[in-house]
């Protein structure tokens, strides 16, 4: 029910804006008619009066058009989550790549493809202790000597490396400006993660708790105790769930197209090329964080001074993770390639027995 409750908002959202940009696209097309109607403007003051109001000729984007092309992009990713222990700094990057299909029809624009991307992801842990009660000092001449044998770890950064294939759907709208041709897209795009692996570090320190001497033995290695011990260790793949994304774009366009914009039919241009650049956000829909049976951390009692077989896995694998929630956010720059098929357009400045 929430998952068709967050689609129906995003529809409420992205809808009323294609509307409204389609109808200044016809009055943008209404004017331009107007113009062409009036004796005492030449065909020099129309086209110098389309571009002062719109910024370009509208009928340069009118009619239909078939593109595709690539898009490469490069983003701040990490992992947001409401689990206390786990920060979303300092995240880390991803980068992606993308095959493109595009349909424009009167500055609507209906885009998908298939690509993939890459994700590095870094997340910050809160500190931490354990502690192991009733232990025996077997490294002093008085035999059965208890205390408490407290672990501290802190400074710990998890890491996960993920490869994800992507499957965008997305529609939008030409913004027209005095200062060029500018462009937004919203939708979604599945995301699916298939590769990936983790790695954990941090500093462990262990220090014991003496009732008897009614003290803290520190820093005391013949006793097991140690400061600030490195510890690093490499997991298995952090098995996301598939997730769904919901994804906000926009930029700017460069073009080497230009439509007829004279009252003669003049010849297009012979490459219809589309360069943008975009800046965008995505975040995810659903919950992503796998349950598992992994524990945080996992120190044998046999081997409880050993730090050599200390276990950790990355924490959103693990038992602690299950009753929170966890998503994907990136937010980064889009590069895209397109290259149209010949258009079949509607000239409006051409064409006079428009109606």
């Amino acid at each position: 029910m929430r998952k068709l409750l967050y689609t129906f908002l995003i529809l409420c959202l992205v809808c009323p804006q294609i509307v409204r940009a389609q109808r200044r696209y016809q009055v943008a097309e209404q004017w331009e008619y107007q113009l062409q109607r009036l004796n005492d403007f030449s065909t020099n003051d129309v086209n110098n009066k389309t571009d002062v109001m719109w910024g370009l000729h509208t009928s340069q984007y009118t009619g239909t058009h078939h593109l595709i092309g690539l898009s490469l992009e490069g983003s701040w990713s990490a992992f947001v989550s409401n689990m206390p222990a786990a920060k979303i700094t300092p995240g880390g990057g991803a980068a992606g790549a993308h095959l493109l299909y595009e349909f424009q029809y009167s500055g609507l624009l209906i885009q998908t493809g298939l690509g993939v991307n890459f994700q590095q992801v870094y997340t910050n842990i809160a500190d931490s202790n354990m502690y192991h009660l009733n232990m025996h000092d077997t490294w002093s001449d008085v035999q059965d000597v208890e205390f408490t044998l407290k672990h501290d770890l802190h400074q710990r950064r998890d890491m996960s490396r993920n490869l994800y294939v992507q499957l965008p759907i997305y529609a939008g709208h030409y913004i027209l400006s005095p200062v060029g041709i500018g462009y937004w897209l919203a939708g979604v795009h599945i995301n699916y993660a298939f590769m990936g692996q983790t790695a954990q570090s941090t500093l462990v320190t262990t220090s014991g708790l003496y009732e008897r001497y009614v003290g803290i033995w520190e820093e005391m290695d013949n006793h097991g105790f140690r400061k600030d011990v490195p510890l690093e260790r490499s997991g298995k793949q952090l098995k996301l769930k598939m997730d769904v994304m919901a994804h906000a774009e926009m930029g700017y366009e460069w073009t080497t197209y230009n439509g007829p914009h004279s009252y003669r039919v003049t010849k297009h241009s012979e490459t219809d090329i589309r360069m943008r650049v975009g800046a965008f956000v995505d975040f995810g829909i659903l919950n992503i964080c796998p349950k598992t049976d992994n524990v945080l951390y996992d120190i044998p009692e046999e081997t409880i001074y050993d730090f050599s077989t200390y276990q950790m896995e990355h924490i959103f694998s693990t038992q602690d993770a299950r009753s929170f929630w966890m998503r994907n956010l990136y937010v980064g720059l889009r590069f895209t390639f397109l290259f149209g098929f010949p258009p079949q357009e509607h000239c409006i400045l051409c064409d006079s027995y428009r109606h």
